[in-house]
């Protein structure tokens, strides 16, 4: 049933029986059940509950009972709604007030817990949903009809479970001892109470704008969109984990029986169960994670593996592991990280399934702050060097050493076949575990190669011994516990030739984890280079692999045909090469992963979205040793909305440029500003594009595209700055030199100078100066977003505010509600989506959909927490929900919010934040337009 009306259901509605069955259940006492019948109306409770006044103390129960009146009239007002609307009569609506007036018969001899009674009565009144003067024509549909009766039957519940505490604690002493018992009971109904106050208020909304469809058909497309996105189910169990158990595994009782002792799930726990493994490289963090993960399986319902290397290898792990889970599906969804990380964290907030998740590899503890799980009942292990990490993030910890002589020998022995009772074999094998140091990995190595070379342990000793002096003698900068792993890999290595070789020397300067072989075979073709003609082959590529893999120098995954790279490995490796193998190898490597990205420094060529899955592969790559490179994989990550780690990345770009004349300088020196611009930072981005602009016009002179665009770029720095004149005079001359050299970037100054007209209050040339843009000639939606480009969603946002400050709501609504569907499925989580879900809330917002835009509102709140560079945008999501849930009367809630903005505020503006408390004070903490 689509719609219904009120009053088309009967008292035998198969739902209200259950509701009753619910409160008989919880009430337990017939008698109570019939007594809470025989009350009708908030009158009749308000006459009876004077009358139980006790003779004793009649002005302070007359006190408390006061209280009491203005609770009731709202707890009066939603029966009469469910009255209303579901079809029951007054008495079975008003079964609240029979329940009330047990309560306060029971609780009026107790004295002392009748404040904390009425107090429970008050909280829950006020968390009850509310509706605008009981609107006669409100559209039912079952959605609706389930909320309402949920919350009903939560707070005739409640005060069922009241009842019954009086009545099983009679005595004070008993009552004070199950207080603390019963008030947790009484917080779990109140969460859930808001919950179903939040679906109701939403179902009501939506149900409002269905009503008129023609009217509201792209809002609620979009709500529905992000319901089907919070409802999307979770397939469990869900293990993943990079590797299944090692064989060849041995030893570590102790660190294991740690790690399950702090981890296991526990039935109380309120809060993650977190444990930190931390140790020098080498030592086994990662295998004994991953043995752990792998034997404690039936333990938990869900084991997530995170990759923690780098921001960016983080973000791809949980977008891999959020697609194993279930809560990402569709291309575009696919392909947003950010998002993966948003649903993730709220994921295992709310789940009380039990989950590990393993970060792994986490030596800079500062990314893992936007990640790591603030609430939720899991488990969380982590593996670091930094031996801090086992006070913080993670509560507990275990410093993992290298094995001592005796089990690194038995292990040895264990790992090479050999007899461990033999004492030849005995003293040999703790002589090499000596020379080798405990450590772990050098011994798992060292054992493949004496079982490939078929060693007996007394003659690889010498070996090991003659190539550590050559070692010792070139004054390595490795520490010293890599001399170990540098002479075994030495070893190893120098056994190495031909294709086998060059690849193993290629390979040091990629990412570790993952290097798709998609990215060597395809970069090669139609590079010319000896070395490394064998990529171009299949089988001369398979042949040299196959090497690798039989000497246990690289591993590789067959599930997405990727190979990694221990850290260390790359690291002797890339010692051993001379400089001119050195430079052979980093070159060739460049040319590859320039495959990836395209050239955005020697033409003006706007967003390159169509290359953004073949950019991701080569993502983690990250080419630090070639600035032009790198300056192409920052444009990528400006935009994808990756701030941190391009801003990071282009200071290091610009640190070691040898020619600061150059274009290839300047195109970065303008990225910058374009990333400082976008990260509200309008004067820096206002000081990088003049210097950009300055060494563009040495080269170039006047007359071209470069110029143009770098005016351009100045004119939006002083549009965010407010100086308005001085950007239209920017970009006037932007637009004569594109018009002159018949540029098909036109369309860009000429929306970029409507943004500047608009906040200049002249919304009428804003729109006129829009419409010029050659590819928004017809003007109408489709124009805007067929081209599939997001830069003309950032158009069709202008156009919404346009329609706002001319007075056209509905068409502000449209316009806003199909940019946001856009940016969400092909920016996923990140700014412009935030910056969308807020725009389109607060339009709702004036028109009286409260509901959906505390919705929007809220969505933009766990986005813009998952962002650093997000706190201006949920500064001013938070202030906004503090402005509708003061409309709404629900102060508590609205204090929580504006506390939480204003919070975030003084951290953003520090000592200078102004006692002005306004839209437009949180709007300066964000950019004006987000392109």
């Amino acid at each position: 049933m689509a719609n219904k009306t009120q009053g088309s259901f009967t008292n035998h509605s198969p739902l209200w029986d259950k509701a009753l069955e619910r409160y008989r259940e919880e009430l337990k006492d017939v008698d109570d059940y019939n007594g809470a019948m025989d009350v009708g109306s908030m009158e009749e409770l308000l006459s009876q509950a004077r009358a139980l006044e006790p003779p004793g103390h009649p002005s302070k129960t007359l006190s408390s009972l006061n209280r009491l009146e203005p609770t009731l009239v709202h707890m009066n007002d939603f029966s009469a709604v469910i009255a209303l609307f579901l079809g029951a009569d007054a008495k079975t609506a008003g079964l609240v007030w029979g329940s009330i007036r047990i309560i306060l018969t029971l609780a009026l001899p107790a004295g002392d817990m009748l404040p904390d009674v009425l107090n429970m009565l008050e909280e829950l009144s006020m968390s009850l949903p509310r509706f605008r003067a009981y609107e006669n024509t409100l559209p039912m549909n079952d959605a609706l009809e389930t909320s309402l009766l949920a919350s009903y039957t939560e707070m005739t519940c409640f005060c069922a479970r009241t009842i019954n505490f009086f009545r099983s604690n009679p005595h004070h002493v008993l009552r004070r001892k199950s207080w603390a018992s019963f008030d947790g009971d009484f917080k779990q109904t109140i969460k859930r109470l808001k919950r179903l106050s939040q679906l109701v208020d939403s179902e009501a909304d939506a149900a409002r704008m269905r009503a008129d469809g023609a009217r509201n058909a792209e809002i609620l497309a979009v709500m529905q969109s992000l319901q089907g996105s919070t409802n999307k189910g979770v397939a469990l169990p869900c293990y993943h984990v990079p590797f299944g158990i090692n064989e060849r595994f041995y030893g570590r009782q102790e660190v294991l029986r740690r790690i399950r002792n702090s981890l296991i799930p526990q039935e109380r726990n309120s809060q993650p169960l977190s444990f930190a493994l931390h140790g020098m490289g080498g030592v086994g963090k990662t295998q004994i994670a991953l043995h752990y993960a792998n034997s404690c399986r039936s333990e938990y319902d869900a084991i997530l593996w995170i990759s923690a290397d780098s921001s960016i290898k983080m973000s791809q792990s949980f977008l891999k592991v959020a697609q194993h889970l279930g809560l990402v599906s569709d291309d575009q969804e696919a392909q947003d990280s950010a998002a993966a990380v948003s649903k993730m964290k709220a994921w295992l907030a709310e789940t009380s399934c039990r989950s590990l998740i393993i970060f792994d590899n986490a030596d800079d503890l500062e990314i893992l702050k936007h990640a790591w799980p603030g609430s939720g009942k899991g488990s969380i292990l982590l593996t670091s060097r930094d031996s801090s990490a086992a006070f913080s993030p993670a509560s507990d910890g275990f410093h993992v050493k290298p094995f001592d002589n005796l089990m690194g020998s038995a292990v040895l022995l264990s790992l090479v076949g050999q007899d461990p009772d033999s004492g030849r074999n005995q003293s040999a094998a703790k002589d090499i575990t000596k020379a080798l140091g405990g450590l772990p990995l050098a011994i798992n190595q060292i054992s493949g190669f004496l079982v490939q070379q078929k060693l007996s342990l007394e003659a690889f000793l010498p070996l090991y011994e003659r190539n550590s002096s050559k070692i010792h003698a070139r004054k390595s900068a490795l520490s010293d516990y890599d001399h170990s792993l540098n002479t075994v890999w030495e070893i190893a290595l120098n056994r190495l030739s031909g294709d086998a070789r060059s690849l193993q020397s290629l390979l040091c300067f990629f990412d570790p984890d993952r290097i798709y072989e998609s990215i060597l075979v395809d970069g090669s073709e139609g590079i010319k280079n000896g070395d490394f003609h064998f990529l171009a082959d299949e089988m001369d590529f398979f042949d040299a692999k196959e090497v690798l893999l039989r000497a246990a120098l690289v591993e590789r995954t067959a599930d997405d045909g990727s190979l990694s790279v221990h850290r260390l490995v790359q690291s002797v490796v890339l010692a051993r090469l001379s400089p001119p193998e050195r430079v052979e190898s980093m070159d060739y490597a460049i040319k590859l992963l320039g495959k990836g990205f395209p050239n955005t420094w020697q033409s003006d060529i706007g967003h390159q979205f169509s290359t953004w899955t073949r950019c991701e592969m080569c993502l983690p790559h990250k080419p630090s040793y070639y600035m032009a490179l790198l300056t192409r994989h920052v444009r990528y990550l400006y935009e994808r909305e990756v701030y941190d780690e391009a801003l990071e990345m282009i200071r290091i770009a610009l640190q070691h440029f040898d020619d600061t004349s150059t274009l290839a300088h300047a195109s970065a020196v303008d990225l910058l500003g374009l990333l400082e611009l976008d990260t509200n930072n309008a004067e820096k981005a206002l000081l990088h594009f003049s210097d950009a602009l300055r060494i563009r016009e040495s080269s170039l002179g006047s007359e071209n595209a470069l110029i143009a665009s770098s005016l351009n770029n100045i004119a939006l720095a002083y549009t965010e700055l407010a100086e308005l004149e001085q950007a239209v005079a920017f970009h006037q001359k932007a637009i004569n030199i594109r018009l002159r050299t018949q540029s098909d970037r036109i369309g860009n100054s000429y929306s970029n100078l409507s943004s500047t007209l608009l906040r200049m209050g002249k919304a009428d040339e804003a729109e006129e100066v829009l419409a010029r843009c050659p590819s928004l000639k017809d003007f109408n939606d489709e124009t805007f977003l067929i081209t599939g480009n997001p830069r003309f969603s950032g158009d069709m946002v202008l156009l919404s505010r346009i329609r706002l400050q001319q007075g056209r709501l509905d068409d502000a609504i449209r316009l806003g509600s199909k940019a946001l569907a856009f940016r969400q499925g092909m920016l996923g989580n990140r700014l412009k989506t935030c910056d969308s879900l807020y725009l389109v809330a607060t339009l709702l917002w004036r028109r009286g959909n409260s509901a959906s835009a505390i919705k929007l509102l809220q969505e933009s709140v766990l986005i813009a927490e998952c962002l650093s560079e997000g706190k201006g945008y949920l500064a001013r999501s938070n202030f906004m929900l503090g402005q509708i849930y003061a409309t709404k009367g629900d102060l508590l809630q609205s204090q929580r919010y504006k506390d939480a903005a204003r919070k975030l505020r003084l951290g953003l503006q520090g000592d200078v934040l102004s006692a002005n408390e306004s839209e437009d004070s949180y709007d300066r903490l964000v950019v004006w337009m987000l392109w």
